[in-house]
């Protein structure tokens, strides 16, 4: 796999905390230990996305009326969170 390197901002208590347990061996790399952080959150967020869909095509099959009528909550819900947050920027 090949790498890219990024600028990332995090808090200087978790550089200081991240550096320290570099010196002392615990972790290789405050660059390693960070790109297996976001692997590991990127796993997680896939994996919760699988078990959403699974739910949800087990709900549209078991209810299509009220699936319909939870997607069409779910859209308009979403559009008008949309519509806040981009009156707010």
């Amino acid at each position: 796999m090949s790498k890219e390197r990024v600028t990332i901002t995090l808090s200087e208590e978790s550089v200081t905390a991240l550096r320290k347990l570099a010196d002392a061996g615990q972790i290789e790399s405050v660059s390693a230990y960070v790109a297996e952080a976001v692997e590991d959150r990127l796993a997680r967020q896939e994996r919760a996305a699988r078990v959403i869909g699974r739910w949800a095509a087990e709900a549209e099959k078991n209810d299509p009326t009220e699936w319909a009528k939870a997607l069409e909550w779910a859209r308009r819900t979403a559009h008008r969170d949309e519509a806040a947050t981009q009156g707010a920027a």
